[in-house]
């Protein structure tokens, strides 16, 4: 091997490394898909199904679903059971998948990936001209906050956050004036 030649299996590594990131990056946009159009919920619904139930079920189209189900079992999101041409979510994913997950559901996370993405030229513009990129251009970032926040703060709000500060239980329930600076 020559001076400064890179060495095969670390181009190897490499290489393995960023395909595994690729790979992951395209299923989180799938797993943003599938939790923007209720597929985890359809699926944790249901019996083992074929992908025309899912997609009846779900009042979607038939090839499109099926396509979905495809990146979801090659990347062991959903299950697929062969000989039978049947997908399921197992309970474990459900876990993890589900708007009933509450803030365990991290499909409702991996929508922040399309919509870095969708800002990506803006950024890029920033990187040459500096500034910034405002709000507006996230499209769709104060559902996706309150989503967010639905599901991680509010459930908690009363029960760990408040609480957090000394004696404001006692002095919401007296009726205080609260300004939220969000």
């Amino acid at each position: 091997m020559a001076p400064n030649s890179p060495d095969p299996e670390a181009v190897e590594a490499c290489g393995a490394n960023l395909l595994q990131i690729l790979n992951h990056a395209s299923l989180a946009i799938m797993i943003s898909i599938g939790h923007r159009i209720d597929l985890f919920d359809t699926l944790a619904g249901m019996a083992p199904a074929t992908s025309q139930k899912i997609a009846d079920q779900a009042h979607l189209n038939e090839r499109y679903v099926r396509e979905w189900l495809g990146a979801m079992v090659v990347g062991k999101i959903v299950n697929y059971d062969a000989s039978k041409k049947k997908y399921s979510l197992s309970p474990e994913q459900a876990a993890c998948l589900t708007r009933e997950a509450g803030s365990n559901n991290m499909a409702a996370f991996a929508q922040y990936i399309p919509m870095l993405g969708s800002v990506e030229r803006d950024i890029l513009d920033c990187f040459k001209n500096g500034g910034g990129v405002p709000y507006s251009r996230f499209e769709g970032f104060h559902r996706l906050m309150a989503e967010d926040s639905g599901q991680s703060v509010l459930p908690e709000l009363f029960s760990s956050i408040l609480p957090l500060v000394p004696g404001l239980m006692e002095s919401l329930g007296r009726g205080i004036d609260v300004l939220d600076v969000g």
